[in-house]
């Protein structure tokens, strides 16, 4: 690596970075990534980095790796100072690498195959838990996550909780719930939506694709308002005294049901 400038807290680019790092959300056109097998896997999923940034204690480090390698050279590589690297990184125990890149682009499909599922999120408004979903979708095989409102997928913490899963399940950002599901209608799906009291028991063969499964938000859920959209309303058994579960682990069962009636046919 050549030398490079170490930047401190008053840089200009410093300053550039900390206010894309606070305003990544929806409308931003650029992502961060954390840490060093965040970038591993960005890469692989052919993501094209515009910066890297790590600190100088790294920096050595960082110029003699193999990734430093895999990086061409439009990519902006910075070293900032120790303290205003951990300022600028949006977690509170920063790993001692950022990048940013573009942000992914994913289309609504158009055609679903017969074992196909989407997992839709209505609303969800903890990153954690659409991070979660993210991630449920990955090991499940989902053929998509569509995002209607609630918390951006590519906010710092989702994707820490996606465990990297945001850079290999198509996301679709949507801003209509009716749009939404009359688009994945057409491809072929079958509208699945939850409810805590009403609806088939989860786990009766009713999860068959094609199928979009419809999740609503953490205190409000999804109501009725979409029921001339929905096909089947579920619900989730318990035998214990627990009113609902989580959004995340209630999706997390209804996508591992859907994919088991796919695998057996």
């Amino acid at each position: 690596m050549d030398r490079i400038e170490v930047k401190g807290p008053n840089s200009s680019r410093v300053v550039e970075l900390r206010r894309l790092i606070d305003r990544v959300g929806a409308n931003s056109e650029e992502i961060v990534l954390e840490g060093e097998r965040t970038v591993r896997e960005a890469l692989d999923a052919r993501l094209r980095l515009l910066t890297v940034v790590v600190p100088e204690r790294n920096s050595d480090e960082f110029a003699d790796s193999a990734l430093r390698e895999r990086l061409d050279d439009t990519v902006e590589i910075l070293v900032l100072r120790d303290r205003a690297f951990e300022r600028l990184a949006p977690s509170v125990t920063p790993q001692p690498m950022l990048a940013v890149a573009p942000r992914p682009q994913a289309r609504m499909p158009t055609r679903l195959d017969e074992d196909d599922f989407v997992i839709v999120l209505a609303g969800v408004a903890d990153p954690g838990n659409v991070g979660t979903l993210i991630r449920v979708a990955d090991a499940t095989a989902a053929a998509c996550v569509v995002v209607v409102g609630g918390a951006d997928p590519w906010r710092p913490k989702a994707f820490r909780s996606s465990a990297g899963s945001l850079l290999r399940v198509p996301v679709v950002r949507a801003t209509d719930m009716h749009t939404s599901l009359s688009r994945l209608r057409a491809a072929g799906a079958r509208i699945v939506a939850t409810d805590v009291r009403e609806g088939i028991p989860h786990d009766s063969g009713v999860l068959k694709g094609p199928l979009a499964i419809v999740l609503g938000s953490e205190s409000h859920g999804l109501g009725h308002g979409i029921d001339s959209l929905v096909d089947d309303w579920v619900r989730i058994d318990m035998v214990g005294d627990a009113e609902s579960l989580n959004v995340a682990m209630a999706g997390t069962l209804l996508a591992y049901e859907a994919s088991r009636s796919a695998s057996s046919g």
